[in-house]
């Protein structure tokens, strides 16, 4: 009897594994997140307004800016796009 629950809690594991397995990659399919570089002042806000026209024609919309600061200094930005 210990067998069968031993194989039972196993065969539960792998079902719970491959279940969030396919919630992640169907996560990864509707979320998207860009680095746009920013170094030795490059025009940061034109290229940010570039990538948004970009992604908005492959059907994503703006979730999330984040600036990339190191010692100070601005490296770009991470944009994080969504769809549905």
């Amino acid at each position: 009897m210990k067998m069968l629950t031993v194989v039972a809690c196993l065969l539960a594991g792998l079902v719970f594994a491959a279940a969030q397995a396919s919630e992640v990659h169907q996560l990864a399919q509707h979320v998207v997140t860009v680095h746009i570089d920013g170094h030795l002042g490059s025009g940061l806000a034109k290229k940010a307004n570039e990538m948004h026209a970009k992604m908005e024609t492959e059907g994503w919309r703006f979730a999330n800016l984040a600036v990339h600061t190191e010692n100070g200094d601005t490296e770009g930005l991470w944009v994080t796009y969504v769809r549905d």
